[in-house]
């Protein structure tokens, strides 16, 4: 993105984007920041708290549409303690015994390491590539040992997404591997090269945008782009985006027609869906959720979109869910357990697709419920994924 700038809110702290990705801000100020982002079409914010002055901080950032900046790593350090934040990258055989890569960071741990689910005690077993965990602990050369290994996230499968210029390019189309910022990428016949760009454009030096999936020690290539440099017109800028609640949904998926805030919205097979950073489906779209829409403006103001974030779910409302069940607890028909960062109680009424004594910790399901007044979600139906 070119011309973009990060300044931290109400100080003259400030630094462009390089044409590497990277920007570097000196002598920020302690307390909660708020950094602001902008480029010509593109203005967001992202906030950081509990900044301390002895401590530096890495982020590794993605930029959504024309308003949004995503955390897919942190990682913070002062002194000989660190906090790493993001995806278990790999987990033995690909690293020794006992260990895990998170943020590019080996993680050792003992057995004084406490692990957590959601609040309740775990184990290493519990751990799976491509979930997003918390570390504490202290730096010890280039790996970290562990005190606190908090598991945040279980879904496994959420999309990676990495810019930056391609390295060490090996191999054909059939089999093919190459890094962008120390981070190896395979891909197969099997991987998606789009915008009008192909494999034989892959060479070392060439800007890519990599799309993918996590694997044990390297990110498996879905999709990529190749940024090849053609003379021509500049297209008009044509991203936009809103945040507001959906007020109507017609249609039937992947072909839906909104209206969220005020703004006709219309969904494709390509349209995705996000909830706190985790894949849905169209189908857990409903009526009073506050959806932020990134998408093409059309010529009659209309938007076609191809990210939609679930920002909240209206109470006594229509809700849908899919991952890895954490923290089971109860007696049937009676249960409490967390997806993917929400609570959910069953009862009698609660229609089980599953035996309910086969629900456990970990289970892959798919719930479906009612929104509660303190945010829990009460389940009508759950079903194994």
């Amino acid at each position: 993105m070119t011309g973009l700038t990060v300044t931290v809110a109400g100080t003259n702290v400030s630094a462009p984007v390089d044409s590497s990705d990277r920007f570097t801000l000196r002598n920020v100020p302690p307390g909660n920041v708020e950094l602001q982002f902008s480029a010509p079409g593109f203005a967001a914010a992202l906030g950081l708290p509990d900044v301390r002055t002895t401590e530096s901080i890495a982020l590794t950032l993605s930029l959504n549409g024309s308003s949004s900046v995503v955390v897919e790593s942190q990682r913070r350090s002062s002194g000989s303690e660190e906090q790493l934040e993001g995806r278990v990258e790999a987990l033995p055989p690909a690293v020794p015994a006992g260990s895990l890569l998170v943020a590019g960071r080996t993680v050792l741990t003992t057995s004084s390491t406490t692990f957590l689910l959601r609040g309740s005690g775990t184990t290493f077993a519990a751990l799976a590539v491509g979930q997003r965990v918390h570390v504490k602990g202290q730096a010890s050369g280039a790996s970290v040992t562990a005190a606190l290994v908090d598991i945040q996230n279980t879904n496994e499968d959420i999309p990676v997404v990495i810019n930056g210029t391609a390295q060490g390019v090996t191999g054909s189309a059939g089999s093919f591997e190459l890094t962008v910022d120390g981070r190896l990428i395979r891909g197969d016949a099997t991987t998606e090269f789009f915008g009008g760009s192909r494999f034989t454009d892959l060479a070392n030096g060439r800007r890519v945008e990599v799309k993918g999936l996590q694997r044990n020690g390297f990110v498996f290539a879905t999709r990529i782009h190749v940024n090849v440099e053609v003379p021509g017109p500049t297209p008009p800028e044509t991203s936009a985006s809103i945040e507001g609640p959906l007020t109507s949904k017609l249609g039937a998926a992947p072909s839906l027609t909104l209206v969220v805030a005020g703004t006709t919205v219309r969904t494709t097979g390509a349209t995705e869906v996000q909830r706190r950073g985790d894949k849905q489906e169209l189908s857990v779209l409903a009526i009073g959720m506050t959806l932020h829409v990134v998408g093409d403006r059309q010529p009659d103001g209309s938007l076609n979109a191809r990210l939609i974030q679930i920002k909240d779910d209206a109470p006594g409302g229509a809700f849908e869910v899919s991952g890895s069940a954490g923290g089971v607890k109860g007696t049937c028909p009676s249960l409490t357990f967390g997806v993917n960062g929400y609570d959910v109680v069953t009862d009698a009424t609660t229609t089980f697709a599953l035996a309910c004594a086969e629900l456990k910790s970990g289970t892959k399901v798919t719930v479906k419920g009612i929104v509660q007044p303190g945010g829990a979600v009460k389940a009508t139906n759950v079903a194994r994924q």
